[in-house]
C-alpha cells in the first residue's frame, strides 16, 4: 500500500493546525476556504481517555495544570479556561464521591452535555479505559450539583466539535457517516487495498436490513445541518494517515442532541428507520414549501436593457405561475452601483427596493418603475458587487423555512478586499460562507461585453465561487451570457425563472423530490405524481441549486445520532475526496463579544502602526494596555499571541494562526499591499462576528439554566483570526 504512510495518534486536547492571512511570514497549509480536519497538528499534552484499547501510551498521573476555588468551576491556568466534562450514558451524580447506589443526586444525567468541573479528587488516567477518582460538577456556573467517577466521564478541555457536511444529491453526493464500535476496525478497512469496495459492502448490508457487528450507528441519509438543528459530535481523540497522499482523519467522537435521550444505534428500530430515509424523501410538510427569490442587479449605465429584459421574464413567470405555484413565491430586489466617495454622482451604493417580500407582479412594477440604470460612469469597470450580495442576505425579509435563492446578474467584477472602494470589507469567499450558513443558494449571470475581456477571469472566479452549489463544489450555478446577443439573455432569464417553477411544480406534484440524473443533466426525473403536461427543460444550473435547497429543506425533519461514543472517518469511505466532517468551534456570547473587542484593538494598533511609522506592538500597548488586567505581558511580548490581549478560548484552541504568529518584524517586513488585506481581513471577521451576534435564532442553550451570556454558537473555525 504504497499509498498509505505511517500513522500518528492524538487525542482530543491536540492541534489543529490551520494557515490563513500572511503567506509570506508562515507556511499556508492550505487555503482559508477549506480549513478542516485535515489540518490536525501538533500535541498540546494533554492524555487521551479511550472507550477500548488506548491509542495512546499509557499516560502519567494528570498533571495539576488547573485551579480549582471550589465554590466555582477549575479554571485551566495556562489558558483561564473553566473545565469541562461529558458524562457518559448511563453514568450517575452522587451526593459525595462514593458509588453509593442510596446516595444518586441524579441518575442518568443527559449523556455528553457538558457540566462543569468544581473539583478533581484523586484522578489517575493511567488506566485508559477505567480512569480512577471523582469529579464534582454542576450543570451551572454557580452551584455544583454532585460527584461523579472519573471512569464515567471525559475531560473536555477544548470546545471543539465537528459537524456533518452538506451531502448532495441523493446519486451523485458522499456517502452516510458510519460509526464504528473500535479504531481497528475502521483502520482495516481504510488500509485496505480495495477501501471502496470494503465500506459498500457495509453500506449494503446496512440497506438489506443487516447490521454489520462492527457498526454502532450512521449518519442519516438526509441533512441534518448543525446551524439549524444543534447537535453535538464533540472529538475525543483520533489517528492519522494518509490515502492516495492526502491527510485523513479517524475520530473518535461522542454525539449528543440536547433535549433528547436515548442510544441511537443501527439496533434502536426507530433511529434506524429515519437515518435511512433517503435525502430523495420528505416526511409531512413538504406541502407548505415556499420559495424566496431575491434578484441582485448591477445598475450602473450598461444595465438598463438587461434590467428590462428580466422585468419581462419576472412578468411571464408570474402569468405561468398555477394554482398550486402562485402563492408560494415572494420575490426580493436589491441594486447595486459603485462607491459614492469615488463617484457621489451615482446616488447610491446598494438599495433594497423590497423591505417585504413581494409577489412577481409587484415586483415586475418595480423593475420597471424603481430600477433604472444610472447614466454616470464608474470610476473603473469592476464596482462594488460585493455590496449587493452582502446587502441580499443581510436586509431580505427572508420567510422562516423557505427555500431561499439570489439571482445576482452583473457585467463587471467586484473591487478585491483591501480595495478602498470595497465597502464591505470581504471577499467571495467570506460572503459564501456566510450564505451557506444562512442556506440561501446563489445563481450568478455573467454578462460578458468583448471590450471588457480582461476582466472576464476576475468575474468568473468571483461569481463561480458565490455560485458554487452547496454539496458539490465543484458544480457552479454559473450562466455566462454575451451582452451584444440579448436574445440570448432573454431566453436565459426565462429558463432561469421557469426552470425554478417547474421544479417546484415537480416537487410538488411528485411530493417526494427526486435528483437529477447526473451533474449537468438538463432535467429532473419525476416520479408518480401529476407533473405539469409540459414541462420546459431544465437548466442544469437551476436544477443543481433547487436540489442543493431541496436537500436542507427536507433535513429539517431528520434527527442527528445521540448518546454513543464511536470511530469515524472524516471523509467518504468510498470516495475519500469527499469530506465528511468540518470543524467547529462552540462559543458562547461572552467569548464571541471578548474576542471582538479584542481584535478591534489589534485593528486599532495596525492603523496607529501606519501612521506613526511606530512598531506594531508598541502601538498594540498604546491602544490597550489600560484595558488589560496583566499590561505588563503586552510590554513583554515577543508576537501578538503572547500579549494576553486576545480572550484565553482562543489562545487554547489548538490551531494555528497567523494573526496571532504576527511579530513586529513580521509587520515591519510586510508590503502595503499585505497590511491592506491583513486589516481588512480582520474587519471582514468583525462584521461576521456582529451578524452572527444578531442572529436571535442561531444560539441554542446546552442546559435550560444557562443564562443568555452562556448560550452558544457553533463557530465555523474559518471565522477565527
Amino acid at each position: 500500500m504504497p499509498w498509505k504512510t505511517e500513522h500518528r495518534e492524538r487525542s482530543f486536547a491536540h492541534t489543529f493546525a490551520f494557515g490563513s492571512l500572511l503567506a509570506a511570514s508562515c507556511v499556508l497549509w492550505m487555503p482559508a476556504a477549506q480549513a478542516d480536519l485535515s489540518e490536525l497538528e501538533g500535541d498540546h499534552g494533554h492524555p487521551s481517555q479511550t472507550t477500548g484499547t488506548p491509542s495512546t501510551p499509557p499516560a502519567q498521573p494528570i498533571d495539576d495544570g488547573l485551579s480549582c476555588p471550589g465554590d466555582s468551576p477549575c479554571i485551566e491556568t495556562a489558558t483561564q479556561l473553566t473545565l469541562r466534562v461529558l458524562p457518559r450514558p448511563f453514568s450517575n451524580i452522587y451526593q459525595e464521591p462514593v458509588a453509593d447506589g442510596g446516595a444518586i443526586v441524579q441518575a442518568n444525567p443527559p449523556a455528553f452535555r457538558p457540566l462543569y468541573a468544581f473539583e478533581r479528587r484523586d484522578i489517575d488516567l493511567r488506566e485508559g479505559a477505567e480512569p480512577r477518582g471523582w469529579y464534582r460538577v454542576g450543570r451551572t456556573r454557580t452551584q455544583a450539583d454532585g460527584w461523579m467517577q472519573a471512569k464515567d466521564v471525559f475531560e473536555w478541555r477544548q470546545a471543539l466539535l465537528v459537524s456533518f457536511t452538506h451531502p448532495g444529491d441523493p446519486i451523485e453526493g458522499r456517502h452516510p457517516v458510519l460509526m464504528f464500535k473500535d479504531r481497528e476496525t475502521l483502520q482495516a478497512i481504510v488500509d485496505d487495498m480495495d477501501m471502496a469496495a470494503s465500506a459498500q459492502a457495509l453500506y449494503d448490508e446496512i440497506d438489506r436490513g443487516g447490521t454489520p457487528e462492527a457498526v454502532i450507528s450512521l449518519e442519516p441519509k438526509r441533512f441534518v445541518d448543525i446551524t439549524t438543528h444543534f447537535y453535538m459530535l464533540p472529538i475525543l481523540q483520533w489517528s492519522q494517515t494518509q490515502i492516495d497522499g492526502d491527510d485523513v482523519r479517524l475520530l473518535q467522537l461522542a454525539s449528543a442532541v440536547p433535549g433528547a435521550r436515548g442510544a441511537d444505534t443501527l439496533q434502536t428500530p426507530e433511529y434506524r428507520e429515519q437515518a435511512q430515509t433517503g435525502r430523495d424523501t420528505a416526511d409531512q410538510g413538504i406541502e407548505d414549501i415556499a420559495v424566496d427569490i431575491v434578484f441582485v442587479i448591477d445598475t450602473t449605465r450598461s444595465m438598463q436593457p438587461f434590467i428590462d429584459m428580466t422585468r419581462d421574464a419576472v412578468a411571464r413567470m408570474a402569468r405561468n405561475f398555477s394554482e398550486r405555484t402562485q402563492d408560494r413565491f415572494r420575490f426580493g430586489l436589491v441594486t447595486y452601483r459603485d462607491s459614492l466617495e469615488a463617484v457621489p454622482a451615482l446616488d447610491y451604493l446598494t438599495r433594497n427596493h423590497t423591505p417585504t417580500l413581494v409577489t412577481a407582479e409587484r415586483l415586475a412594477e418595480i423593475l420597471d418603475t424603481d430600477a433604472k440604470a444610472t447614466r454616470v460612469g464608474s470610476l473603473g469597470y469592476d464596482e462594488d458587487v460585493f455590496a449587493g450580495v452582502d446587502a441580499a442576505l443581510r436586509q431580505s425579509p427572508w420567510r422562516e423555512k423557505s427555500i431561499k435563492f439570489v439571482i445576482l446578474i452583473g457585467d463587471a467584477s467586484s473591487h478585491l478586499k483591501g480595495d478602498a472602494h470595497n465597502s464591505t470589507r470581504k471577499d467571495e469567499t467570506d460572503l459564501r460562507r456566510e450564505y451557506d450558513d444562512a442556506n440561501v443558494h446563489l445563481l450568478a449571470i455573467h454578462l460578458q461585453n468583448p471590450k471588457a475581456a480582461e476582466d472576464f477571469p476576475r468575474t468568473l472566479q468571483q461569481f463561480g465561487t458565490l455560485a458554487r452549489i452547496r454539496g458539490n463544489p465543484s458544480e457552479q450555478a454559473l450562466e455566462q451570457v454575451d451582452t451584444a446577443q440579448e436574445d440570448a439573455y432573454r431566453r436565459l432569464v426565462d429558463r432561469v425563472t421557469a426552470g425554478i417553477n417547474t421544479e417546484l411544480e415537480r416537487t410538488l406534484a411528485a411530493k417526494a423530490p427526486v435528483a437529477p440524473t447526473s451533474p449537468g443533466s438538463a432535467t429532473s426525473p419525476t416520479v408518480p405524481g401529476t407533473p405539469p403536461a409540459e414541462t420546459p427543460e431544465v437548466l442544469s444550473s437551476v436544477s443543481g441549486i433547487w436540489q442543493a435547497a431541496l436537500i436542507e429543506y427536507i433535513g429539517q425533519s431528520a434527527n442527528p445520532p445521540k448518546d454513543i461514543v464511536a470511530w469515524s472517518l472524516d471523509r467518504d469511505l468510498i470516495n475519500p475526496a469527499d469530506r465528511a466532517l468540518e470543524v467547529r468551534v462552540l462559543v458562547t456570547r461572552e467569548q464571541l463579544s471578548s474576542l471582538a473587542q479584542a481584535l478591534d484593538s489589534v485593528m486599532q494598533a495596525l492603523m496607529r502602526a501606519e501612521v506613526t511609522q511606530a512598531q506594531f506592538l508598541e502601538s498594540l500597548q498604546s491602544v490597550s494596555g489600560q484595558a488589560m488586567k496583566r499590561p505588563d505581558d503586552l510590554a513583554q511580548a515577543q508576537r501578538l499571541a503572547d500579549t494576553g490581549l486576545l480572550p484565553a478560548f482562543i489562545q487554547s484552541l489548538p490551531y494555528r494562526s497567523d494573526v496571532l504568529a504576527l511579530t513586529d518584524e513580521m509587520f515591519a517586513s510586510m508590503t502595503a499591499e499585505q497590511r491592506a488585506q491583513l486589516e481588512w481581513s480582520i474587519l471582514a471577521k468583525l462584521e461576521q462576528y456582529r451578524a452572527i451576534n444578531d442572529q436571535v435564532d442561531a444560539w441554542f442553550r446546552l442546559n435550560d439554566t444557562d443564562a443568555d451570556s452562556d448560550m452558544v454558537y457553533p463557530l465555523h473555525i474559518d471565522y477565527l483570526p
